[in-house]
């Protein structure tokens, strides 16, 4: 009989990941460690776009895409020759879904995308070129001290908050956590998540994630292959039945 592992997940999972999740054998307990709130006065956001010469969107969160459509869904709409960049796959999708194409970097750091767009910049010699970040008031820094480096104007649209849950931490062992965001690490620990002498696997969606679990934890790290839920759970599978958990 295939042996089974019990997986904490910090965030909500749908019906079709749930059944992924048990038919590659993993019982899955959610206990989101965040919860999102979208700002509801967009006219200051508007204003700073068409302020600017030559505007350029980043994205480097599905829910700075969710923010950009509610923008949309109060009237704006973004001008034509906009060129926009995302971190993720799953972030570019949602773009798509919005009709708009977005350049992806091969790595799922907020520092390469500002690497790449500063690449971007120099070869079209556009030097009145304004960045906007849609962001969260979590945001990291890495992408903004990249582009500003190499004297690319940034501003950040804060479109969101990120709100830390405390997690019930219900006691129950469980062989691996995954962790979508550095903000779900913080509640894990604030939570006393880390203090517990238990010892499971701990598992990162991406490479910003994985650096504050392997800063908060001190343990190694287990890096999702592709920054999808579906792959996630399956590559957690694959090292749990690996690690003998």
């Amino acid at each position: 009989m295939e042996k089974r592992h019990k997986i904490l997940v910090t965030r909500e999972l749908s019906e079709q990941q749930l059944q992924l999740a048990n038919d590659v054998g993993l019982d899955v307990i959610v206990d989101p460690a965040i919860r999102f709130e979208f700002r509801k006065e967009w006219s200051s956001i508007v204003r700073s776009i068409e302020e600017a010469k030559a505007p350029i969107f980043a994205f480097t969160s599905q829910n700075g895409v969710m923010g950009l459509q509610k923008l949309m869904e109060h009237g704006y709409t973004p001008p034509d020759g906009v060129v926009f960049y995302a971190v993720g796959e799953k972030t570019a999708s949602a773009l798509q879904s919005l009709g708009f194409a977005a350049v992806v970097p091969e790595l799922s750091y907020g520092e390469h995308l500002g690497e790449m767009i500063a690449a971007d910049l120099a070869k079209t010699g556009l030097n009145d070129a304004t960045l906007f970040h849609f962001c969260g008031n979590r945001r990291r820094e890495e992408m903004r001290q990249t582009l500003e480096k190499h004297d690319v104007d940034v501003k950040d649209l804060v479109v969101y908050d990120t709100i830390l849950n405390r997690m019930s931490m219900n006691g129950e062992e469980v062989q691996g956590v995954l962790f979508y965001s550095p903000s779900a690490v913080e509640a894990y620990r604030k939570s006393g998540g880390f203090r517990s002498d238990k010892k499971p696997e701990l598992f990162a969606i991406g490479h910003t994630t994985a650096q504050e679990l392997s800063i908060e934890s001190g343990r190694n790290v287990h890096i999702s292959p592709k920054t999808n839920t579906e792959d996630f759970l399956k590559f957690t599978a694959k090292v749990l039945n690996e690690t003998g958990n």
